[in-house]
């Protein structure tokens, strides 16, 4: 190739590119044109772009922006020269439809998508087509005509039930919408957990509650007129675990239990979940049920287990409690104890036992010796030992037994490495050396704790993990953190005194860092243990006040919820609080709680 070759095919290049570029360019300033609402200037853009680049973007903002000017005979043609150039694709024709309604010729617009629908083929891919087409333009209840009367064309073989769904979500008809669904399910009982999956994403999306409303009240009435059919029983049992009512979850758990004949897994599983979710009184229903069994149930060992432990938990979680209840519960575990022999099953019990000793009934000592006879036990497997070291562990924490706490935390994480126990023993021994104020070693554990473990142990360890981001080094000084956590550890020692003389000085040394909400949620925490519930509460209600967008913001709502609903009986403002973390902190884990207490309260029947 020649010099001058060389130069006109670069020169021709050059001017290629320059040519695209300007195409590009007017394209850019058209479209800042018709987000600026300057339309006139769009569409003399818009009319040269859309010859040169017919994209559907260039498309759909001409011919907004020809209905913003009222130019509809040019929308008209426009729209029509897509209908001669693409004949098979019915957008088009769905979009003439759209420019008459726009120009307010509705009986011209209705006659074409009429006349749409009365033409549909028996296609599924034309069915859908058309009616995705209606609903882009805004025409839900066409879209719905079409759906219906594909159903109609093509059957059984599709019956168009998901698609169906969705439209009548869009209307606000929630019952339709779950009717659906729950047909779906029973039609192809395979797909059960995709459908599960779309209503769980629904319904966690509805302040309303109701698509929660319509998808109960569609299966109770189909579990009370076809209770034969397990499918509607098990949706039902899922829906009320999801709602958390646990009431409702225990009454359909028995129910699938006599149809199944499953020797009471589902009651158990009930009970455990309502347990870990602090339902006391619907675990130990459940719980009883299993004993009543009798002994010869798989399950008994498992329920007597279960109901000591929901006994002592609900003990010592009510506001109050009774020594004297703490002393017949102790009775209780040596009993059962003493008939049941230590394994691995009733290992629970004795970790009960030597914590309601030792953080309860200040008798740390019988609490050790019990865990190190335990350990000394013949043919005690390293699950049993590894569960006792952890309990061993934090009793000699409480104690200050620190350097030895923190061994024995190790030895278990070496021990079981990936396992759930593992987790805890490093979740607890992070803990123990942000007590210390190693918050790096610390905050590396917490982290890698925060993905791939149970629910419980990674909430746990996001909510340290930040609390030390947050703080750590703040104006190059680590002393507020170390200070809180020295006195989170008199906390954790029931060292009141020493912890409120710490948090005390953080605040007059510290007066705007930013650990005081921290300051002000530990001390709430120390006056509710005293029993001191109003000056609990004014400390919680100035988290929420002084620190909204904080960690513990919503954490101090529904405590200061719990406390207005359970102890002060203060309905009107419990109601307002639980209306407050559902409106303000949607994302809270506390929501799904705070929901179904507002309604409780509000008086809104839901079984």
């Amino acid at each position: 190739m020649t010099f001058q070759n060389t130069v006109s095919l670069f020169c021709l290049i050059l001017a290629s590119n320059m040519l695209l570029a300007s195409g590009s360019t007017d394209e850019r300033l058209a479209n800042q044109y018709f987000r600026d609402g300057q339309y006139e200037q769009a569409v003399v853009l818009y009319e040269s772009v859309f010859e040169e680049n017919p994209t559907p973007v260039v498309y759909n903002n001409y011919l907004e922006s020809l209905f913003a000017l009222e130019e509809f005979r040019r929308a008209q043609r426009l729209v029509e020269g897509q209908i001669d150039k693409h004949p098979g694709e019915v957008r088009y024709q769905v979009d003439l439809a759209w420019v008459h309604h726009r120009a307010d010729n509705t009986r011209r617009a209705r006659r074409l998508m009429e006349g749409l629908i009365e033409n549909l083929p028996a296609d599924r891919d034309a069915v859908v087509d058309l009616a995705m087409a209606f609903e882009t333009r805004g025409f839900t209840d066409r879209a719905l005509e079409t759906y219906k009367k594909g159903r109609r064309l093509l059957g059984d073989t599709h019956p168009m039930h998901l698609r169906l769904a969705e439209i009548y979500d869009k209307k606000g008809r929630h019952r339709s919408m779950m009717q659906e669904y729950l047909d779906y399910i029973n039609e192809y009982p395979n797909e059960m957990d995709r459908v599960r999956g779309i209503i769980q994403d629904a319904i966690a999306h509805d302040p309303g509650f109701e698509r929660n409303d319509a998808l109960r009240a569609e299966l109770l009435s189909r579990t009370q007129s076809d209770p034969d059919h397990i499918i509607y029983s098990e949706m039902l049992l899922w829906l009320s675990i999801q709602q958390q009512d646990f009431n409702l979850a225990l009454r359909q758990a028995r129910a699938l239990d006599r149809r199944l004949r499953q020797g009471g897994k589902p009651v158990l599983e009930v009970a455990e979940l309502s347990a870990g979710n602090r339902n006391y009184d619907v675990a130990a229903r459940a719980y009883r049920h299993l004993l009543d069994l009798g002994e010869e149930s798989d399950l008994y060992l498992d329920a007597l287990v279960g109901y000591l432990n929901v006994r002592f938990l609900s003990i010592v979680d009510e506001y109050e409690y009774d020594k004297a209840d703490l002393l017949d519960i102790e009775e209780e575990y040596h009993e059962a104890i003493n008939d049941l022999g230590i394994n691995a099953r009733t290992v629970s019990l004795v970790r009960n036992l030597a914590n309601l000793q030792a953080f309860y009934l200040d008798n740390s000592a019988e609490a050790i010796e019990l865990l190190h006879a335990t350990l000394e036990l013949p043919n005690i497997s390293n699950r049993v030992k590894g569960e006792c070291k952890i309990e061993l562990a934090d009793i000699l924490l409480h104690t200050g037994e620190v350097w030895d706490a923190t061994l024995l935390y190790s030895r278990v994480d070496r021990m079981f490495r990936d396992d759930p126990l593992a987790h805890e023993a490093k979740y607890k021994n992070a803990r123990l050396t942000y007590f210390i104020g190693e918050f790096d070693w610390s905050k590396a554990q917490l982290d890698i704790l925060k993905a791939g473990t149970s629910r419980l142990i990674a909430n746990d360890a996001m909510r340290l993990s930040l609390r030390i981001q947050d703080n750590l080094g703040i104006n190059g000084d680590p002393k507020p953190l170390k200070m809180f956590a020295r006195a989170e550890q008199h906390i954790f020692m029931n060292h009141f005194d020493r912890a409120l003389q710490t948090l005390d000085s953080i605040a007059e040394m510290f007066p705007n860092h930013q650990i005081n909400d921290d300051v002000l949620f530990a001390r709430a925490e120390i006056m509710r243990k005293r029993g001191r519930y109003e000056a609990a509460d004014s400390l919680l209600a100035l988290v929420t006040e002084r620190y909204p967008d904080g960690l513990l913001a919503d954490e101090a709502l529904f405590q200061r919820a719990e406390l207005h609903h359970y102890l002060f009986e203060h309905d009107d403002k419990a109601m307002s609080l639980y209306q407050q973390i559902m409106s303000e902190y949607p994302g809270s884990l506390h929501t799904i709680t705070a929901r179904n207490r507002f309604r409780q309260l509000r008086g809104d029947v839901i079984n």
